[in-house]
């Protein structure tokens, strides 16, 4: 599915992952949708409140890691748009 700020199709996925913050805390979260260039993430809103601007995302129990930048934050507070740090 397109949307009008995509600049590729995303794959619709739901898939658990974990969000890393400095090594040190990490917050569960589902991977709603993604493409080669970043991700749909959702999570309860305290969750995203507490997020910086750059974390690292892993979907495999820590054995490889995408470094993410957020783009952009929903209304709600309930998803958030990452980028792939390397594109």
């Amino acid at each position: 599915m397109l949307d009008l700020r995509q600049r590729k199709a995303r794959t619709k996925v739901t898939h658990a992952a974990k969000i890393l913050v400095r090594a040190a805390t990490a917050y569960d979260c589902i991977v709603d949708d993604l493409n080669t260039l970043g991700a749909c993430l959702s999570f309860n809103a305290a969750t995203a409140a507490e997020l910086p601007r750059t974390f690292d995302l892993t979907f495999d129990d820590c054995r490889t890691f995408w470094s993410c930048r957020v783009i952009w934050r929903s209304k709600n507070g309930h998803q958030i748009g990452v980028t792939w740090k390397n594109n």
